[in-house]
């Protein structure tokens, strides 16, 4: 386990939350979500049926998953489909791109937001000419509170070669899975190796009003354990005004971010 994506639409300056929200079905907190398909009830989850997605063949030798998966109405009248496609010449990837059903609430965003940074003690943030911490951004924060969001505008993300924008996160730890936060027992041990989270906005899509966004945490969700090192990056998104089929990528992969194209320089 290394991350979740939540989807948090606005309507009318509201924001919902996909993981803390009730669901109507059960009165359990989180929105339920379910496989959309041929033999699926569209409607809703309660068919207890499921569909394998589909797999085209975009280009000679690569394969593509295409799932779409259908989303409780939210609270403040949002309701979204997501189709999630992974290709074989993409293997670290998964693109998710948003819709909104035909009785929807006009949207104001739909940010689909990588919320548990925590888990791998995510402290640099990786821009087009510098490199965030989380530590300098956040020097005096030490609540349990989340602390507040800091934005960057398109200008401040790289540009890859193929004119894609990247943004990424990664720890500045060179062993995360060497430290235990709570001594004896395995609560938010991240066993991984050092991996590099990224979003991506495919080139063709980008509109002028993207901006990355995030936030830190200094204290484990739900409890007082402060996380070992300081202060570290949790929620981790791109934002940008909702149009119909919007996508963005999202990946983890063990190449570093200089790996990837972008600026090595500490800010």
């Amino acid at each position: 386990m290394i991350n979740f994506i939540a989807l948090e639409p606005i309507v009318r300056g509201k924001r919902a939350f996909s993981e803390l929200e009730f669901s109507k079905a059960d009165r359990v907190q989180g929105k339920r979500l379910w496989v959309i398909g041929s033999a699926t009830n569209t409607d809703g989850p309660n068919v207890q049926l499921f569909d394998p997605g589909k797999l085209r063949q975009p280009a000679p030798g690569i394969e593509q998953l295409e799932v779409v998966m259908g989303v409780e109405r939210f609270d403040n009248g949002a309701h979204v489909r997501v189709v999630v496609t992974q290709r074989s010449d993409a293997p670290e990837e998964i693109r998710l791109t948003v819709y909104a059903e035909p009785d929807s609430t006009a949207l104001d965003y739909c940010i689909l937001t990588a919320t548990m940074g925590n888990k791998a003690r995510t402290r640099l943030l990786w821009l087009k000419d510098e490199v965030v911490s989380s530590l300098k951004l956040y020097p005096e924060f030490k609540t349990g509170d989340f602390a507040p969001a800091r934005l960057y505008a398109l200008d401040r993300m790289a540009r890859m070669v193929g004119q894609d924008v990247l943004v990424a996160l990664t720890t500045d730890e060179e062993n995360p899975a060497a430290v235990f936060p709570f001594p004896g027992k395995e609560w938010w041990h991240y066993g991984g190796c050092k991996l590099t989270q990224y979003w991506k906005k495919p080139q063709g899509t980008v509109h002028e009003d993207l901006q990355v966004a995030v936030n830190a945490r200094y204290t484990y969700w739900q409890s007082h354990q402060p996380v070992p090192g300081g202060v570290a990056f949790e929620n981790f998104e791109l934002r940008e005004r909702f149009f119909q089929g919007q996508a963005f990528i999202f990946g983890m992969t063990g190449k570093t971010p200089a790996e990837l194209g972008l600026s090595t320089r500490p800010k």
